[in-house]
């Protein structure tokens, strides 16, 4: 089973390299720009970390 991990960051770099990076690792990746966005994607399908 895949590890799911929401990460938030206002800057789209960060987010691209780190969604990258744990890609590379085989974790499900879910992305948020700002907090709102990410209580909704959170509430939506819980992450592991």
């Amino acid at each position: 089973m895949k590890k799911r991990v929401l990460i938030v960051d206002d800057n789209s770099t960060n987010l691209y390299m780190l969604e990258t990076l744990l890609k590379g690792h085989g974790i499900e990746v879910t992305s948020a720009e700002n907090g709102k966005d990410a209580l909704d994607k959170a509430r939506l399908n819980p992450p592991d970390l």
